[in-house]
């Protein structure tokens, strides 16, 4: 019991000594004059017994401001100490720990102010702590390139703003010794960091989402030009070709995120398949401007796009590889060939520079990026239908980002009926579910995938029940991690159960229609074959996995977004023109495919250590550029085999009486009987499934080898498996190196696999 008593005596005093701060007047000159201050003691610690927060009624770049009138400590929700450090070492007398806290204090609790630092908000610099601005920091370019200049002039946005306009005259950017005093537009640019909240705007004068709110889009978008004060679209550069409003930048695009941001209506994106007069152009993405986090839909607190650098794979990000994908429909890319396409000095090809020409940029190049549009030709899976229309529901999960976003989100309860677009414009849906589409479509956005941009969670739907049945039960891809997001649009909409209907399997059997029963990119469904059975399997042959095959054991992620280019989905580049590969991308590769019968490393290992075959055991070893080259011969090998080979299938169909055409439904004449059927089902759905040699190598050759040795086994009526096939050596040499048949004589004698 004594020591209790003196171990809450030794704390009485410890509390008495710190009390002490204000009553022994210690503390200098800033003693307390206010007895509201002590009221908001607890809120605050016992620094305001000495000291007043009237320095966080003023802006700073840092602190912010405090939104209490007062200026007191009722609204704030960090403790001083919390960013000036430990009281218990100043007790009046000082000195305080950190006196002037910069940016190391913030991120000891905050990773957000990690990510800040490193950001174009802060220059890229993460070292500059302090966070000061040594550029951009007179005149207007305040309002935007600075802290305090955004906090100041938030009030007369929206214009390209004078003084003469009502524009406040610029803040001093230089101290009496010539130091920089402004800060970069980094936390205090966008919240008071002392309350958290965001800086808010007068929504009279700037509420560019009109729904009277002081929110996130009308603060990211006072800088980041997207629409007027009024609510108005701001296209981006002077010029009358794209319907533009003069702005800050006007004439640099890829500063106006309306050329990338913005799917104009006017053009009826996504309704012109349905008419012969109007061409599908979605020009860009579609702000949901409707929901909490418009921007932090796609962005977080690295707030780096590099739009700029978008040809340049070094310098890119996330955003500019997915913005270049078939995920995107390849929207950055049209976009940036447009633009780089003009030559501001040389407008017309006869020496005439542009009359706006600006540092290399003009109003023509922004007009050729605004104007800039995906469709069937770069993305015909976001262009080629109304995807939000009524009649498209069914589509909707794969085809929009909001249905995949719900179906993800909810797989037992995804109703299509409950897909909300009303952030598209000129959506609704009546209360009988009767639905007015818009003149927008959607493609994959960021949040279809994931729930949140900025910490890259993903959408997790689990293991996925797929939407047609193998042997007439469900099929159930198993929880693949990651790759869940991708395995159910990946995985086709159809395949043997969805071709035969009802009908037994007999190849000999009454003829049935072939086609596009699996859809598209039916990747998954390759992977899985033993659970989908995707292709059409000709009785009494085995298309069971080799007993090493290990791909259904992975997922798309691993291999499509184990690169440096995640989000671009390229397992391997290509060259431009010819379409031959030409590295290898994935680094996952290698570690399966390590050179004991074939070696696929990645060019980016080049100079890395990696376990790769010595002729007896894998050992590590430096991956050189010949390596690297090596492999993605070998892969291209396989690519112009695969390929080869279904254009031998083709000319087999052909023979048959079933042409393969380019458009639905993919071929002309008829099938003569179920096998023959079967065989256009074969080709339809591995012309469609363009990596299935990789995928899935030895299902993809057998279902090519017996759909042909079904074709040239005889005629109609009388056809059946000889388990030998025979190709021009000419014609399809690469085929039977892929199939491993004699190079002489174009007979592939052994079934693959068997």
């Amino acid at each position: 019991m004594r020591k209790q008593w003196l171990v809450l005596l030794i704390a009485v005093l410890a509390s008495a000594m710190l009390w002490g701060c204000g009553s022994s007047g210690g503390g200098g000159d800033e003693v307390s004059s206010s007895t509201e201050d002590l009221a908001t003691a607890e809120n605050v610690g016992n620094c305001t017994i000495c000291h007043t927060l009237d320095v966080h009624s003023e802006i700073s770049g840092i602190a912010g401001v405090n939104s209490n009138e007062s200026g007191l400590g009722s609204s704030i929700t960090h403790d001083c100490e919390a960013c000036h450090g430990g009281g218990q070492y100043h007790r009046g007398q000082g000195p305080i720990p950190y006196p002037e806290p910069n940016a190391e204090q913030c991120v000891t609790c905050h990773d957000q102010a990690t990510l800040v630092l490193a950001s174009k908000h802060n220059g890229e610099d993460a070292e500059n702590v302090e966070m000061l601005a040594d550029g951009h920091d007179t005149r207007y370019c305040q309002r935007c390139h600075t802290a305090e200049g955004s906090i100041a002039f938030k009030d007369v946005i929206g214009d390209k703003g004078t003084v003469e306009n009502g524009v406040p005259e610029p803040l001093e950017n230089l101290d009496a010794d010539g130091n920089h005093i402004l800060h970069m537009p980094t936390c205090a640019a966008c919240h008071n960091p002392l309350t958290k909240e965001l800086q808010q705007f007068d929504t009279a004068s700037w509420d560019p989402n009109q729904n009277g709110e002081s929110d996130q889009l009308d603060m990211c978008t006072s800088c980041h030009n997207y629409k007027t004060a009024d609510g108005s679209m701001l296209f981006g550069s002077g010029s009358t070709a794209s319907g533009t409003a003069e702005f800050y930048h006007d004439t640099a695009w890829y500063r106006n995120i309306t050329t990338t941001h913005y799917d104009n209506p006017a053009t009826l994106s996504g309704q012109g398949n349905e008419s012969d007069t109007v061409i599908n152009k979605v020009e860009g993405y579609v702000i949901r401007e409707n929901s909490d986090n418009p921007c932090f839909d796609c962005h977080g607190h690295e707030l780096l796009t590099n739009t700029s650098d978008a040809d340049d794979p070094e310098a890119s990000t996330i955003h500019t590889q997915w913005a270049q994908s078939g995920h995107a429909a390849k929207i950055l890319t049209q976009a940036f060939e447009a633009a780089t396409s003009v030559d501001c000095e040389d407008i017309d090809g006869l020496g005439t520079a542009s009359d706006s020409l600006s540092r290399g940029r003009c109003d023509e190049q922004t007009d050729a990026a605004m104007l800039a549009y995906a469709s069937d030709s770069t993305g015909a899976g976001w262009t080629h239908y109304d995807w939000d229309a009524g009649n498209r529901q069914s589509c909707q999960m794969c085809h929009t980002a909001t249905g995949a976003s719900n179906f993800l989100n909810d797989q037992d309860g995804y109703d299509p009926a409950d897909n909300d677009f009303s952030h598209l414009s000129g959506w609704s849906m009546a209360d009988d579910g009767t639905v007015t589409s818009s003149a927008q479509n959607e493609v994959l956005y960021c949040w279809g995938c994931h729930s949140d941009a900025e910490s890259g969670e993903l959408n997790n739907p689990g293991s996925v029940t797929l939407a047609y049945t193998a042997d007439a039960a469900e099929i159930v891809i198993p929880d693949m991690g990651n790759s869940n997001v991708c395995i159910n649009c990946h995985s086709g909409r159809g395949n043997m159960d969805s071709l035969l209907s009802t009908a037994d399997a007999d190849p000999s059997g009454a003829a049935v229609t072939g086609g596009t029963r699996t859809h598209y990119l039916a990747a998954g469904g390759t992977i899985f074959q033993s659970l989908t059975k995707i292709g059409y399997e000709y009785a009494g042959q085995s298309y069971t996995d080799k007993s090493y095959f290990a791909h259904n054991s992975l997922g798309c992620a691993e291999c499509h977004m184990a690169s440096e280019q995640s989000h671009s989905y390229e397992v391997v580049t290509k060259d431009e023109t010819s379409g031959a590969i030409t590295a290898i991308n994935s680094t996952l590769c290698v570690s399966c495919h390590d050179g004991e019968h074939a070696l696929f490393v990645s060019a980016e290992q080049v100079g890395e250590t990696a376990n790769i075959w010595n002729g007896s055991e894998a050992a590590a070893t430096t991956v050189t550029q010949d390596m690297a080259d090596e492999a993605a011969e070998e892969l291209e090998l396989e690519a112009e085999g695969y390929h080869n080979a279904l254009e031998a299938l083709a000319a087999a169909l052909t023979s048959a009486g079933t042409t393969p055409i380019s458009s639905y439904p993919y071929f002309s004449g008829t099938s003569t009987d179920q096998g023959h059927g079967g065989a256009m089902h074969n080709y339809s759905y591995l012309h469609h499934e363009p990596g299935a040699y990789a995928h899935n190598r030895y299902y993809a050759k057998r279902l090519i080898f017996d759909s042909i040795d079904w074709l040239t086994s005889g005629d109609a009526g009388s056809r059946a498996l000889d388990g030998s096939i025979t190709l021009d050596t000419t014609t399809y040499a690469e085929a039977i190196a892929w199939l491993g048949g004699d190079a002489d004589t174009g007979v592939v004698a052994t079934r693959p696999g068997d």
